[in-house]
C-alpha cells in the first residue's frame, strides 16, 4: 500500500501491525467480559495490557531470527540463540505486562480512584510470569514461524521479480542481435559485397549468399534459454563472424583460442554476440589496416574466464567513456545472473579488450537472489 498525504513510507505497514495486537486484545477482552471473568472496562485494559506488550517485544524476536538466520546458519547455533531468546522473552513480555498494570494502579491510587496502593511489583512479576509461561511459548514460536512465512514470501518474491528482469534483459538481447544481425546496414554491406563477387569471384559470392542463408535460419530458431552451453552460443557467433570475413576479407582476421573443457559450460544466452560485434564494427572495421579479432575461454579455479580482443582504436578515456546498449546490457545481465560472483571489464590494450569471468558452479537465478 503506497503511503498517501506525505505519510512516512513505513507508517502504514506499522499501523496495520498496532492493529492486529489491538484487534487481538479486543477478540480475548470480549471472551473475558462474556465469560463473567472481568467488567468491560477492566477486561479490555487486561487484555491489552498483555497483548500490546507482545506488540513491543515481537520486534525483538523478528531481530533475533533474522540476526541469527544470516550467515552461517548452523542448525546449533539457531536454536540455542532461539532456545535463549525464549527465556529472554518468557521474562520481559510479563514484565511490560506488569508495569503497565502497576502505572495504571499507581496512577488512580494517586487520583483517589483506587482504594488501596498497587501491589509491589517484583512478586506480582514472578507469579505472572509462571503463570502466562503455557502460553507465552506457543506464542514466541508463532512469531519465529510467521517471520520465516514472511522471509520466505520476500525472497520469493524477489526471485520472481529478478526472474522476470532477467527474462526481460534476454528479449533485449535477442532483439539487439536481431537488429545488429537483420538491420538493412548490415544485409546492404553483405549483399553490396555479394553483387562486387558475383562476376569476379563467383564461388567466393555463392559460399556468402549459403552462410547468409544459414545465418538467417539459426537467428529463427536460437535457444530462448537463460543459459546454454559454451560451445552452443560458440555457434551462433561463428556464423556472424565468418559472413563478417568474407565482405572484409584480409582486413579481418579471427583466432579461437577455447579450451576443450569449457565448451561444455553454461553461459548466459547471446553473450558473446554483442560483445564480438562491437569489437567488428567499432574496432576493426573502424580503421583502414588490417586487424585482428581474438575470441578466448578458458577454466580456472572454479571461474570461466572469456575474452574478446580487438586491434582497433580502443576506447578513449578507458573506464569513462559511454558504452553502447550492447555492453551495456551485457554487463547488467552478468550482474543481475552472479551477482558479486561475476566480474566484467574494459581495458584499453593496443585495442578494446573485454574480459568477462562467472562461476563455473553457480546457478544463474539463485545467484542472482
Amino acid at each position: 500500500m503506497e503511503p498517501t498525504l506525505g505519510l512516512p513510507k513505513f507508517l502504514p505497514r506499522w499501523l496495520c501491525f498496532g492493529v492486529f495486537w489491538i484487534l487481538l486484545s479486543v477478540l480475548f477482552a470480549s471472551q473475558a467480559y462474556w465469560s463473567g471473568y472481568a467488567p468491560w472496562p477492566e477486561a479490555l485494559w487486561l487484555e491489552a495490557a498483555h497483548w500490546l506488550s507482545w506488540g513491543i517485544v515481537s520486534p525483538l524476536v523478528f531481530w533475533l531470527c533474522r540476526r541469527l538466520y544470516r550467515g552461517e546458519r548452523t542448525w546449533t547455533r539457531y536454536a540455542a540463540g532461539l532456545l535463549l531468546g525464549a527465556i529472554v522473552i518468557s521474562l520481559l513480555q510479563p514484565a511490560l505486562t506488569q508495569l503497565f498494570i502497576f502505572l495504571s494502579d499507581g496512577v488512580r491510587w494517586l487520583l483517589s480512584v483506587a482504594d488501596a496502593p498497587p501491589r509491589s511489583f517484583l512478586p506480582t512479576l514472578h507469579v505472572a510470569a509462571v503463570k502466562v509461561a503455557g502460553y507465552n511459548l506457543p506464542i514466541y514460536a508463532g512469531l519465529i514461524l510467521a517471520w520465516h512465512a514472511m522471509t520466505y514470501y520476500t525472497q520469493l518474491r524477489d526471485r520472481q521479480v529478478k526472474a522476470m528482469e532477467l527474462e526481460s534483459l534476454l528479449h533485449q538481447a535477442q532483439l539487439q542481435t536481431l537488429r545488429s544481425q537483420l538491420n538493412p546496414h548490415f544485409l546492404f554491406n553483405t549483399l553490396h559485397s555479394i553483387a562486387e563477387l558475383v562476376h569476379r569471384n563467383p564461388t567466393l559470392a555463392e559460399q556468402l549468399i549459403l552462410r547468409l542463408g544459414e545465418l538467417l535460419r539459426q537467428v529463427l530458431r536460437s535457444s530462448t534459454e537463460q543459459e546454454v552451453a559454451l560451445a552452443e552460443e560458440l555457434d551462433f557467433v561463428k556464423g556472424y563472424v565468418e559472413i563478417e570475413q568474407m565482405r572484409l576479407g584480409e582486413r579481418l582476421q579471427v583466432t579461437w583460442e577455447i579450451a576443450p573443457e569449457a565448451l561444455a559450460v553454461k553461459v548466459p544466452s547471446l553473450i558473446l554476440q554483442p560483445l564480438i560485434e562491437n569489437a567488428i564494427l567499432h574496432g576493426v572495421a573502424a580503421t583502414t589496416r588490417a586487424g585482428v579479432l581474438a575470441i578466448r575461454a578458458a577454466c580456472d579455479h572454479g571461474y570461466l574466464h572469456l575474452q574478446v580482443r580487438d586491434t582497433g582504436p580502443g576506447l578513449p578515456q578507458a573506464g569513462k567513456a559511454q558504452v553502447g546498449i550492447g555492453l551495456s546490457n551485457t554487463q547488467t545481465r552478468l550482474r543481475r545472473l552472479y551477482g558479486s560472483g561475476q566480474r566484467f571489464e574494459l581495458l584499453n590494450d593496443n585495442g578494446l579488450v573485454v574480459n568477462i569471468q562467472i562461476p563455473l558452479a553457480a546457478p544463474a537465478l539463485e545467484a542472482a537472489t
